[in-house]
């Protein structure tokens, strides 16, 4: 284009090269600040009145230099520690070429879903194929005592991008919703982030951060995993919980959340908790700080998954209840007896650990946790194995029980229960020692039952690379829906799991108390 200028233009005054530039580069500004003003217009109107989310600056989500987030919990140690210590990764990777058998093919629309949360990336991408949905582990909330909205994650942001993308190119079906981690403890809080204190504009910017990760790296939605709450936060919790839920639903993504065990209560009573505006119900045993804020049927409502952590049981720490299974059968039916009632099938998880616990009978060494190479150990050397694992009858068997200080006074709760978990008694150091661990036929009993109940799915804690490689074969045949079918539980089942028929023994003591209290009015 010439820079001469028609004739009937001449009369303006002539400008030099440089002020053209200003000129130009000024009208550039200009019309960019008015489409970028006008942008924000439009996305303003799309948000609700009490939320309107922006463009969150990349500096709002921190990235760690290692590879897995430093996760505190209620003692100061990992999740990994306290839920199954340090995740391991004792086998080589493979070689992207032998990740998914040519002759493998998901189902294209299951009734049963297999997911994992996971900090292992080779386990992610190794095993991706066996997985309808992945969550990886790799968010937390920035602060202790106190939040500013902010997360940290264990990804760089080049990772998250080019991840997701190596998990889809290994299975287009797969769902991968990353979860934000928060174990409320002495150094750490769950507090702004959910609008306590008033500050619900932090919670918004909370808000705006997570929807603008899932947004970004293409997530197919986000997982909330906040324990441990104080009964006082459960409203505030509910409150972003629905917030979320309604903007991660706008872009057309899915949001699940994590919750606590429960299982049913013979006397039910309310709770009153200062800060709140009603008593919580307690229909449920599981009374401390963590369950009263995580209302199953509330959360429900608005989630796409709620995911039940059906795991720790029996926790690595002596005090109480010693030596035991962490997800036997006979618990995990009371847990899906009480949700049931209160959470729509498909949306219901069972959360299963891949781990056990290895237990000194009769000496103060810690417990540990074990996977597939502990158990390999294990059994090079001498040991006794059991499965199903009947304590009361092995105590009565074992002529050293009288040793067993860590265990014995502890059996009156194993009464009349054979566990599908299987154990190795053994002998290290001069004590002796019971492991419970995971392997693929009590991981099957498990999923039958799982299956029988008609539940979504289940999740795994955790994916990890050490994990027993014949899960993963019963794995294959699941997400082909290639497994054989399992007899429903009816409606009349359900019903007498949650008032099951007092037994004759129970009917007698019950009309010995009652006279005895008769007796005992008459007398006063």
């Amino acid at each position: 284009m010439s820079e001469q200028q028609p004739e009937s233009k001449s009369k303006l005054p002539k400008l030099s090269a440089k002020a053209k530039y200003t000129f130009l580069f000024a009208s550039w500004v200009f019309l960019s600040a008015f489409s970028f003003y006008l942008g924000m217009n439009l996305m303003g109107k799309e948000a609700p009145a009490s939320l309107t989310l922006k463009n969150t600056p990349p500096s709002t989500v921190e990235e760690t230099a290692s590879e897995e987030t430093t996760l505190s919990t209620e003692n100061g140690e990992t999740p990994s520690e306290t839920k199954a210590e340090e995740s391991k990764s004792v086998l080589e990777e493979s070689s992207s070429e032998n990740l998914i058998p040519s002759d493998f093919a998901a189902e294209e629309n299951p009734s049963f879903r297999a997911s994992a949360w996971s900090t292992d990336w080779s386990a992610m991408k190794k095993t991706v194929h066996l997985y309808n949905e992945i969550h990886p582990f790799i968010y937390v909330m920035k602060g202790g005592l106190s939040n500013n909205g902010e997360l940290i994650s264990s990804w760089s942001s080049t990772s998250r991008k080019e991840r997701v993308q190596e998990l889809r190119a290994l299975n287009p079906k797969v769902k991968i919703i990353p979860t934000i981690f928060r174990w409320e403890n002495p150094k750490e809080k769950i507090q702004e982030n959910i609008g306590m204190g008033g500050r619900n504009d932090i919670r918004d910017k909370h808000i705006q951060i997570i929807v603008n990760e899932v947004e970004t790296y293409g997530y197919d939605g986000i997982d909330i995993d906040y324990e441990g709450m104080s009964c006082d936060k459960k409203e505030k919790f509910e409150e972003f919980f629905v917030l979320l839920a309604k903007e991660i639903h706008k872009k057309g993504k899915l949001i699940s959340v994590a919750v606590h065990p429960k299982t049913p209560a013979e006397k039910k009573k309310d709770l009153n908790c200062k800060g709140l505006s009603k008593p919580i119900h307690l229909d449920f045993r599981e009374n401390w700080r963590g369950p009263t804020t995580h209302d199953y049927a509330f959360l429900a409502k608005h989630a796409d998954r709620v995911k039940i952590m059906a795991y720790e049981l029996h926790p690595r720490k002596y005090h109480n209840p010693g030596p035991g299974p962490q997800a036997p059968n006979v618990w995990l039916k009371d847990i899906i007896a009480y949700a049931k009632k209160r959470v729509p099938t498909h949306k219901l998880y069972m959360a299963i650990p891949t781990y056990g616990y290895d237990w000194a009978l009769n000496c103060k060494a810690s417990a540990k946790a074990v996977y597939h190479s502990d158990v390999l150990r294990i059994k090079g050397g001498t040991h006794k194995k059991h499965q199903p694992t009947d304590i009361n009858q092995i105590i009565a068997s074992e002529n050293k029980v009288a040793n067993w200080r860590n265990l014995s006074k502890f059996s009156d709760i194993h009464k009349n229960r054979a566990y599908e978990d299987p154990t190795l008694w053994y002998s290290s150091g001069g004590c002796d020692r019971v492991a419970f661990y995971m392997n693929r036929k009590a991981f099957e009993e498990k999923m039958n039952l799982l299956r029988k109940f008609d539940l979504g799915g289940f999740s795994f804690w955790q994916l990890v690379t050490d994990n027993d490689p014949e899960i993963n074969d019963y794995l294959s045949l699941l997400v082909q829906g290639k497994l054989p079918p399992v007899q429903k539980v009816s409606d009349k089942e359900l019903e007498e799991m949650l008032n099951p028929p007092k037994k004759v023994e129970e009917v007698k003591e019950l009309k010995v108390s009652k006279t005895k209290d008769k007796s005992n009015k008459k007398q006063l």
